[in-house]
């Protein structure tokens, strides 16, 4: 067996080390099963977790990929079993990173969740890049993958398994709901106990969202009233190369072949809903209700949202929808932290 050592800057030293070590070796020869612990060293937080009643965790691998593969964890203090927020980062699945859940404006919520005993992890994942053959799907198998780990060491990690939310932004955002919408993505046949654990989550919160991954669909569902093909669109503002990194293509004429259409149907969101999926949170607010003729639009328009809503309504799926540049807003009044709070009671 292969022992690995992770050390840290504020490890015990002397003695303390070495009953530390002296432990790990009697476990270790007392043939224990269990998962070994995971969390290692408490870290410092970043400058806006600060103060919190909760302790800071860096950097734990849940996967083969290295340092994409890693996630934080901000645990409660003296709360066993608390219910997990997971946040997954924007970015495109180009650029981003787990630390985007720790800065700006979310210092409010955060400290909201804390106090509520909820624990929040933030997950970074395999990001595209041009010549891969691979596509979108590896991003979210990695998402699914660290939720899948967090399970299996829930006990480790102080983490009720079965009372779990995912949130995302942009990106992030349409992983938390390919995640919410697939069937429980378990591999119960699996040599690999990760992959053995359930991916099935109380609910998704979904910030600036895409409808679906079958981007065909984009022009048809999503903005109907364009009247063009979503290749047309692609060279209009651009995107040719993007779209062939998104689905790990080299030419543009593969996107109807057989392999891609498959392809597009595993990753459609939309066509994978069904009744028995967790409720929905969705907003999109940052885009005005024009047409797509610029990037951000196009990813981040209302429309998405919308169409997510409705989807949901007509699946039978609880939902809660603000679109405000379609002006719909959702008579709760309920926001993202509110909706996590009921779901994970």
């Amino acid at each position: 067996m292969n022992l690995v050592r992770r050390e840290r800057a504020d490890a015990p030293r002397g003695s303390a080390a070495i009953l530390i070590a002296a432990a790990t070796l009697l476990i270790v020869a007392c043939g224990d099963t269990e998962p070994p612990p995971v969390l290692g060293w408490p870290t410092t937080p970043p400058e806006a977790l600060s103060g919190l009643d909760a302790t800071f965790y860096q950097g734990i691998p849940y996967g083969p990929f290295g340092e994409e593969n890693h996630f934080d964890i901000l645990l409660p203090n003296d709360r066993a079993e608390a219910p997990l927020l997971l946040y997954l980062h924007g970015g495109g699945f180009r650029a981003g990173s787990r630390g985007a859940a720790w800065r700006g404006n979310r210092a409010r919520k955060i400290a909201q969740l804390i106090d509520a005993g909820v624990a929040i992890a933030s997950a970074d994942y395999r990001l595209l890049r041009k010549g891969e053959d691979v596509g979108v799907i590896k991003s979210l198998l990695d998402s699914a993958r660290c939720l899948q780990f967090i399970r299996l060491h829930a006990r480790d990690l102080g983490i009720d398994p079965d009372r779990i939310v995912l949130m995302g932004a942009s990106a992030g955002a349409g992983t938390s709901l390919w995640i919410g919408a697939n069937d429980d993505l378990a591999q119960p046949e699996s040599e690999d106990p990760v992959l053995r654990q359930s991916t099935r989550v109380r609910g998704v919160i979904l910030l600036e969202t895409q409808a679906t991954y079958d981007i065909a669909r984009w022009s048809t569902d999503v903005f109907p009233d364009l009247g063009i093909s979503v290749l047309e669109g692609a060279r209009l503002l651009g995107l040719e190369g993007q779209l062939l990194v998104f689905y790990g293509i080299s030419e543009l004429d593969q996107f109807e072949s057989p392999e891609i259409v498959a392809y597009r149907r595993r990753v459609d969101m939309l066509d994978l809903m069904t009744g028995d999926d967790p409720a929905i949170f969705v907003r999109n607010q940052n885009q005005p209700d024009v047409p797509p003729t610029n990037v951000g639009v196009l990813f981040h328009s209302a429309n998405h949202a919308k169409v997510v809503a409705d989807r949901a309504r007509d699946v039978g799926i609880e939902h809660v929808l603000y679109a405000p540049a379609l002006g719909i807003e959702d008579p709760s009044g309920e926001d993202d932290v509110d909706f996590a709070l009921r779901m994970l009671k």
